[in-house]
C-alpha cells in the first residue's frame, strides 16, 4: 500500500496539480494579509480550538513518519546490529546530513531560540562563529581518526585508548544525559499544542512517545534517517511560512529591524568578560564552541552517521553540509524571534498573563498571525514542531539503543541472533523512562537554558575523556579516570545547584525591556496595573540576572560555561595524576591520536626481514 501511494505521488500530473494548489494558497493568504491592518493587537477569542483541518495535518505527519520508517525497516530487515545502527554503511549523504541537522536542531531550537531572542536579544546568534570553528576542527582532526578506526560504538575508542572501565563510564554518562535531554525535547511541543488547543501536556507526550518508539524500534538508522528527512521538510516549511506572515503583519523586514532596535534586541558584540553575565560575546562563542565540540565531534549519534556513509570523503561532506544547515536553521530561528518581538513590542503577552512561559510565545504568535484567514497554518506549525521533536527523539533513541547494546549487553551475548529484539526492547524501555521524566522538566527554567545546562554535565565529562585520548599521548588510564570523574562531579555540582535555585525562584532572568502600552484588551485575570508590574524596563547591554543573597556565586555562572569549567577541572586533575603515574608511549597505537600529535611518539622499530627475503624496491 505504501509503495502504491509513493508511486502515485511521483506522477508528474499530480506534482503539477500540487504546485498549482500551493501557489493559489500562498497567493490568497498574501492578499488577505495586505487587507489586514499592521500591528493590531486585537485577538479573536476562539483561536484556541483545532478544527478538522489542523488535526488532519497533524495526524498526517505522524502517520507518514511511521509509514516511511516501517517501510525502510521492513525493506532492509534490520536483522543485524550493523544494519540497525549503521544502515549497513551504505547510506547516502542527503538523508544522513538531514538526520544530523535534525538531531541537533530539535524542538528546543524551533521554540527555544525565538523565545531566547524575544527575551534577551540577538547575542545568541554568535553561535554561528562556533559552528564554523567546530566544523573545521572536526573535519581536519577528528573525522579522519574515527573513520579509519570504523568503530560500531564510539565508546569502543575509549577502551582501545584507555580501558574497558573508561568505556563503560563514558557510555553511562552519555546514556544518562540523553535520558534527561529527551524529556526536554518531549515537553516543548506538548507545551506548544497545549497553547493552541488546550490539550493537557501529559496527554500529548504519550502520543509522541508511542509513535516515535514504534518507528524507531522497527526502522533502524535507515528508516529513522529517511523519516527525519521528510520531517525536516515540514519543519522548514512551517518556519518559513510563519516568518513570511509575521513580516507582512509587522509591515516589512525593515520594520522588523526597526522595532527590534528600538526594543534593544539587536546585540552581537557585548564584549563584557564577566563569566556571571548570562549572555555575552565570550560566553556564547567560547561556551558554545566547547559544547558543540562534544555534541558534533564526540557524540555517538554524530559519529554513527559518519560511519554509515561509504567513504571518508562522504563523511567530510556530511559534516560540512551539516554545519551549513545548522547555521541556516539558527539564522532562521533567530530572525523569527525578532519578527515575534516586533509584533508584540507594544503588548508583551508575558506581562498581560496571556502566556505563562516563554516557550508558549511562538505558538501564541502563530495563532495571532494566522487568525481565521489562513486555515490550517496553526496545524502546519504544530506539525513542524512535532516533526523536529520526533526527529531528535528518534535519532537519540536509535543512538542510545546502539550504545547500550554494544557497551553493556553484547559482551554477555555469544551471538547477535537476538540483537534486533534486544535493541527494540531497549528503545521501548528508555522511551518509556523519558516519558516519565517529563514531569520533572516542567518545573525547570526556559527550555533552551535547561537543555544547555543539562548538556553541560555530559559535555564537559565526555570532552575531557576524548580530548585527553586524542590530543595527549602522555595521558594514561589513571589520569583519564581521575580527570573525567572530576569533570563530572564539578559540572554536576554547578548545574545541580543552579537549576535547584532557579526552580526555587532564587535566580531569575527577567530579560530586556518590554511594554504593554499598545494592548487594547487584557485577560479577565489581568488589569493594567498588574501588567505594568510584570514589564521589564532594562535597556542596557546584556540582560539582568537577579540573585538572592544566600545563593553561592558559583551557581550564578553563565549556563554556557558549565561544560568549559568541567573540562578545565578535568584536564588539570588528569595532568597532575599522569605526571605522577607516567605513561609508556611505546605501547600506544598512533592511530588513536590525531595526526599532528603522532610526532611525539617514539619511532617504532622496523621489523627485520628473515635471511634470504628480497625487498621489492618498486
Amino acid at each position: 500500500m505504501y509503495i502504491i501511494v509513493i508511486n502515485f505521488l511521483n506522477e508528474q500530473k499530480l506534482a503539477q496539480f500540487s504546485i498549482i494548489i500551493i501557489s493559489n494558497f500562498f497567493h490568497s493568504f498574501i492578499n488577505n494579509l495586505r487587507m489586514t491592518p499592521n500591528m493590531t493587537m486585537e485577538r479573536a477569542p476562539d483561536l484556541v480550538a483545532f478544527d478538522w483541518l489542523e488535526y488532519s495535518v497533524f495526524g498526517a505527519v505522524l502517520a507518514l513518519s511511521t509509514a516511511i520508517s516501517l517501510y525502510h525497516g521492513l525493506k532492509s530487515g534490520a536483522g543485524t546490529v550493523s544494519s540497525y545502527v549503521l544502515g549497513d554503511k551504505r547510506m547516502n549523504v542527503f538523508p544522513v546530513t538531514m538526520s544530523l541537522i535534525a538531531s541537533h536542531v530539535s524542538s528546543v531550537t524551533v521554540i527555544g531560540v525565538p523565545s531566547e531572542v524575544y527575551m534577551y536579544g540577538t547575542q545568541y546568534y554568535t553561535v554561528i562563529i562556533s559552528g564554523v570553528i567546530v566544523t573545521i576542527i572536526n573535519t581536519c582532526f577528528f573525522i579522519p581518526v574515527f573513520y579509519k578506526l570504523q568503530l560500531t560504538s564510539l565508546y569502543e575508542y575509549l577502551e582501545l585508548r584507555f580501558s574497558h572501565g573508561v568505556r563503560v563510564f563514558g557510555s553511562s554518562i552519555f546514556s544518562l544525559y540523553l535520558l534527561f535531554y529527551i524529556p526536554v525535547v518531549l515537553y516543548v511541543p506538548a507545551l506548544a499544542l497545549n497553547q493552541v488547543t488546550g490539550l493537557p501536556v501529559h496527554s500529548v507526550t504519550p502520543v509522541i512517545s508511542i509513535v516515535c518508539i514504534l518507528y524507531t524500534s522497527y526502522g533502524g538508522l535507515r528508516g529513522v534517517s529517511w523519516t527525519i528527512a521528510l520531517q525536516s521538510v515540514f519543519t522548514t516549511i512551517s518556519l518559513i511560512t510563519v516568518i513570511v506572515l509575521g513580516c507582512l503583519k509587522v509591515g516589512s523586514i525593515h520594520d522588523v529591524f526597526k522595532y527590534s532596535n528600538e526594543g534593544h534586541r539587536l546585540e552581537l558584540f557585548n564584549m563584557n568578560l564577566d563569566p556571571f553575565a548570562r549572555n555575552t560575546f565570550w560566553t556564547m562563542t567560547v561556551g558554545t564552541t566547547v559544547n558543540w565540540l562534544a555534541q558534533l565531534c564526540f557524540h555517538p549519534g554524530v559519529v554513527q552517521r559518519f560511519m554509515s556513509v561509504p567513504s571518508h570523503i562522504h563523511a567530510v561532506r556530511v559534516m560540512v553540509w551539516s554545519g551549513v544547515g545548522i547555521c541556516v536553521i539558527k539564522t532562521v530561528t533567530v530572525f523569527l524571534g525578532l519578527v515575534m518581538f516586533s509584533y508584540y513590542s507594544s503588548c508583551d503577552p508575558l506581562a498581560t498573563g496571556e502566556v505563562q512561559r516563554p516557550g508558549q510565545l511562538l505558538p501564541l504568535f502563530v495563532k495571532d498571525i494566522a487568525g481565521s484567514h489562513f486555515h490550517g497554518l496553526t496545524g502546519l506549525f504544530i506539525a513542524g514542531v512535532f516533526s523536529a521533536t520526533l526527529s531528535t527523539m528518534a535519532a537519540s533513541l536509535n543512538t542510545v539503543a546502539g550504545t547500550v547494546y554494544e557497551d553493556f549487553i553484547q559482551p554477555f551475548c555469544k551471538t547477535d541472533r537476538h540483537a534486533p529484539l534486544i535493541l527494540r526492547l531497549i528503545v521501548l524501555v528508555l522511551g518509556s523512562l523519558c516519558l516519565g521524566l517529563v514531569f520533572v522538566v516542567e518545573h525547570l527554567g526556559g527550555v533552551l537554558q535547561v537543555a544547555v545546562s543539562l548538556g553541560g554535565v555530559a559535555n564537559g565529562t565526555l570532552l575531557t575523556l576524548f580530548l585527553l585520548g586524542l590530543l595527549s599521548p602522555w595521558t594514561n588510564t589513571k589520569g583519564a579516570v581521575a580527570g573525567s570523574l572530576t569533570s563530572f562531579l564539578v559540572s554536576l555540582w554547578i548545574v545541580g545547584g543552579s537549576q535547584w535555585n532557579i526552580a526555587q525562584g532564587r535566580i531569575s532572568f527577567p530579560g530586556k525591556v518590554t511594554s504593554v502600552v499598545g494592548c487594547q484588551e487584557f485577560p479577565l485575570s489581568t488589569n493594567l496595573s498588574l501588567a505594568e508590574s510584570r514589564v521589564s524596563r532594562y535597556t542596557g547591554l546584556g540582560s539582568p540576572v537577579l540573585v538572592e543573597n544566600e545563593v553561592a556565586p558559583l551557581f550564578t555562572l553563565s549556563y554556557m560555561y558549565y561544560a568549559t569549567v568541567g573540562a578545565i577541572a578535568g584536564f588539570s586533575v588528569a595532568a597532575l595524576v599522569t605526571a605522577v603515574t607516567c605513561q609508556d608511549l611505546s605501547k600506544l597505537n598512533p592511530d588513536l591520536l590525531v595526526p599532528i600529535m603522532r610526532r611525539f611518539l617514539p619511532p617504532r622499530p622496523t621489523p627485520e626481514l628473515p635471511m634470504g627475503d628480497v625487498v621489492d624496491k618498486n
